[in-house]
């Protein structure tokens, strides 16, 4: 970065700098048709609604230095209860070795009419602090004083940074809808930048508008959005920032007449050698020499590559402690064991240092968790990415490793990671691979039931959890505790328990079992000599969780899932069955989904048999009508009662 400023500096001995541009509103002018709004005319629903949303960025080049700078001027109504959480702000600050972004002119004021009069409480000094995010970004945060439902909020801030190549991107679209959006990016005519919309809002306007500014040109690009609605979160999506309506922008190259093309995006290949020889990545995997003793002693008489591979495995994953922190550098790693601590980054290149220790072919693989989201591979930058895991060969077969969940076995990655393809860093197997799950979801729950006459259901319940499923119980269970998670798993229950026992808790190689002895007195109908009753006591699927009748974006459920119910129902002596629901198989184009419903009777035994199965993890737009029907059908399916009468 330096020797590059440096170059620029020489080629830009006059200064180049910003035309001004003017936000659409003058701070502190609020009018009283905002001031008196209750409800928001396009969304009646809005808790909040962003009334003016406005940002401008530009790079200063002079002689001493360049910088880059962001204004934004932000106007907010609140008009529910809900929305009070439009009043806590994060401002990220990028930050690389003692250099950071920082912000000046940084005011907030609170509105409020009182008794006909608009009151107003400016943001304190105290009220404003920092906190560590990750390893490059720090966090800028307040919160407004003194606000009730009616409040309009505003703030302003000039974020100034020596990182210009940092471009920032602007978001049009949020959880709250937003009135006016409107966003200025001022490149200088050196600077060539990569743009792409996504989401699925047309702007208002689009223009370039050249600038002269002394010597050079300057490109403004004007981007303004009106009425945007807010973003409905639907369920199976990786994270919404995938999906809004935002421009990205990316500086790729630096064009200075008379010099050569000075590339700034770079390839993916570029970022494998530099992180290679990096360090807290690659010098930290060759290196770390601390490790290879523990490393030998680990495998001491092993032969199978594999088996050596599970001894390093198991020792880092009840060694190392993940702190939730996701990173793709690593500290210190002698510090990291004697803390027992660590980031995903500290773990996973452990991992991988003690493996290369003693001579298992081990990379490491860069990905975007679920909730950072999409990596776009036709843009190579390592913001991309937050996360790293190892990838080992032994032979034709391929271990992708993640050490941070201890509820998880060998080769199976956490539900974070599954999102799309990860890259591979390598001396000589870089490229991109595929992050799929090698595990489902899988619930089996088996009920044997007798009923008597008076509509008492008495018998056991057994949950059987395999793969992601077996998982999530392990940590349920293990951070609460027996009882409390007991509490919790009978808390929408109308069960009395006699007795439960777990089996293979500890055991993550093996499926979980729970196994419950109960008394159910509130699922069954009894009148007029007839008893009703839905076979269904735990796992019915009640209502469709996709309620959009279209939907813009994919349904990601990020692994196969199964769910079977088994029920096993003693009827009781001088009742005979009236009525049973009828047997059903329907399946999705392509096998993507199918679901079984079966029934059988053998005298006074009802035996029911449902099985859901999802059997792949992404659902484009065009497959959601099917997806969405199969729900409703499921739904309607597994409503339906059986009916005993008397004789």
């Amino acid at each position: 970065m330096k020797a590059l400023i440096f170059g620029l500096h020489l080629a830009l001995l006059a200064p180049l700098c910003a035309v001004a541009q003017k936000s659409p509103v003058k701070f502190g002018e609020i009018p009283m048709v905002d001031m008196t709004m209750k409800i928001y005319d396009k969304d009646s629903s809005a808790s909040a609604v962003i009334l003016s949303d406005y940002g401008e960025a530009y790079v200063t080049v002079t002689a001493v230095n360049i910088t880059l700078s962001f204004e934004r001027h932000v106007r907010i109504k609140i008009l529910k209860k809900d929305g009070f959480d439009q009043a806590d702000v994060e401002i990220p600050l990028y930050r690389e070795g003692s250099e950071e972004e920082r912000i000046t002119k940084l005011k907030a004021t609170t509105y409020n009419l009182e008794n006909g009069k608009v009151v107003e409480t400016d943001l304190s000094k105290d009220g404003i602090f920092k906190e560590k995010f990750n390893r490059n970004i720090n966090l800028q945060k307040f919160t407004f004083p003194n606000v009730k439902e009616g409040s309009v909020l505003e703030y302003s801030y000039t974020l100034v940074s020596e990182f210009f190549t940092n471009f920032p991107d602007w978001q049009f679209q949020y959880d709250v809808p937003v009135r006016w959006s409107e966003y200025w990016a001022l490149f200088p005519e050196y600077f060539a930048f990569q743009k792409y919309m996504q989401g699925y809002l047309p702007p208002a306007i689009y223009e370039v508008k050249p600038k002269n500014s002394t010597d050079f040109r300057i490109d403004a690009h004007h981007w303004v959005m009106k009425d945007v609605p807010a973003f409905k979160d639907e369920p199976f999506i990786t994270c919404k920032n995938d999906y809004v309506s935002k421009i990205n922008l990316a500086l790729s190259h630096i064009t200075i007449p008379g010099q050569p093309v000075r590339e700034i995006m770079g390839t993916w290949q570029k970022l494998n050698t530099n992180l290679l020889e990096s360090e807290g990545f690659g010098k930290t995997v060759t290196g770390s020499g601390f490790l290879k003793k523990k490393a030998e002693e680990l495998t001491t008489g092993m032969t199978d590559p594999q088996q050596k591979v599970a001894a390093i495995f198991a020792y880092v994953q009840k060694s190392l402690e993940w702190n939730g922190t996701k990173d793709i550098y690593a500290d210190n790693l002698k510090t990291i064991f004697e803390n027992k601590k660590g980031t995903a980054a500290d773990i996973n290149v452990a991992l991988a240092s003690m493996l290369e220790k003693i001579d298992i072919p081990v990379d490491m693989v860069l990905l975007s968790t679920r909730d950072h989201g999409f990596v776009r591979e036709q843009y190579p930058m390592s913001s991309q990415f937050n996360y790293a895991i190892c990838i080992v060969t032994l032979g034709d077969k391929t271990l992708l490793l993640d050490a941070t969940d201890r509820f998880l076995p060998m080769g199976i990655l956490p539900e974070r990671c599954l999102n799309g393809r990860g890259l591979v860093i390598s001396k000589t197997k870089h490229g991109w691979i595929d992050l799929k799950p090698n595990a489902k979801a899988r619930t089996v729950i088996n009920t044997e039931l007798v009923l008597n006459p008076t509509g008492e259901l008495k018998g056991k319940v057994k949950y059987t959890h395999e793969g992601y499923a077996a998982r999530e119980f392990r940590q349920a269970y293990f951070a609460k505790g027996e009882q409390e998670y007991m509490k919790g798993f009978l808390a929408d229950k109308a069960w009395d328990i006699e007795s439960s026992e777990f089996q293979n808790q500890t055991e993550i190689t093996q499926s979980v079992n729970q196994v419950h002895a109960l008394l159910i007195n509130e699922h069954v109908t009894v009148a007029g000599g007839m008893i009703y009753m839905n076979p269904f006591v735990v796992g019915q699927t009640k209502e469709n969780v996709f309620k959009l009748e279209t939907r813009e974006y994919p349904v990601d459920f990020g692994k196969p899932e199964e769910k079977t119910y088994l029920c096993r129902l003693t009827i009781p002596d001088g009742y005979a069955v009236e009525e049973l629901p009828k047997p059903k198989v329907m399946m999705l184009p392509n096998n993507a989904g199918r679901y079984t419903y079966s029934v059988s009777q053998t005298g006074n035994m009802v035996n029911i048999v449902s099985m859901l199965q999802i059997n792949k993890s992404m659902f484009v737009m065009d497959e959601y009508p099917n997806l969405r029907e199969f729900y409703n059908q499921i739904v309607a399916k597994q409503a339906e009662q059986i009916v005993l009468k008397k004789l």
